[in-house]
């Protein structure tokens, strides 16, 4: 698939939701661009890249309040075509060492447990560690994320980037979890990561712009 030209509205400063009703949810999009692995924002409702360039991600523990403790957004979304690969290929998403909490002024290092499973596979935030996915046609991937059921209330931040043969590693994302916060202190949290953890998001896009779509496998 060859990318069409990228049409873009200005600029703004955005991030990309995990829950809340009426908000845009977008999930991880993965591509490939220029040699490197790129995330932007991807909505499986219109099975498109929203967003060419996003980094920012946040989520909320307990949707399921049968468990509390973990989430399974963002997922991860995008089509072998946009990453250069074959079905069957795979990338890796690398959740680096440390877990970040916020302490009233900005994000510092916590000791409390988090991490990151699919499928067997488990890595824990303190030491960081690497889980492979394999690319299909389209894919619409959900890694589950954990903290400790018994972790102070508040919001949480994990450091990731996405890596696979052939291709430069991603910049680095980020997802700011929030554990039993109110929603209101959490966006503000969420402000300040934006501000100084992410300064920079990408365009967003004209529905379609770059050409990052998902194939309708229909007819």
């Amino acid at each position: 698939m060859k990318f069409a030209a990228i049409l873009t509205v200005p600029a703004v400063a955005g991030f990309a939701v995990a829950d809340g009703e009426g908000e845009e949810h977008f999930d991880i999009g993965l591509y490939a661009s220029n040699g490197s692995l790129v995330t932007g924002g991807w909505d499986h409702d219109t099975e498109s890249m929203e967003v060419s360039s996003l980094r920012l991600f946040e989520a909320h523990f307990g949707e399921d309040p049968a468990f509390p403790a973990s989430i399974d957004e963002p997922g991860i979304g995008g089509t072998a075509d946009l990453l250069g690969m074959a079905p069957g290929d795979s990338f890796t998403m690398n959740l680096l060492s440390g877990v970040l909490a916020w302490d009233g002024s900005g994000f510092s290092s916590s000791a409390e447990s988090m991490g990151m499973t699919f499928g067997p596979a488990t890595v824990d935030a303190a030491a960081g560690g690497s889980i492979d996915f394999q690319v299909s046609d389209d894919f619409d991937l959900h890694p589950e994320y954990f903290i400790d059921e018994n972790a102070a209330t508040g919001s949480y931040l994990l450091e990731f980037n996405f890596s696979a043969a052939g291709l430069n590693t991603s910049e680095s994302i980020f997802i700011v979890f929030n554990y039993g916060m109110d929603d209101e202190l959490f966006e503000e949290t969420v402000e300040w990561a934006e501000a100084n953890v992410v300064p920079v998001q990408g365009a967003w896009l004209l529905l379609g712009g770059l050409g990052l779509r998902r194939r309708n496998r229909r007819g």
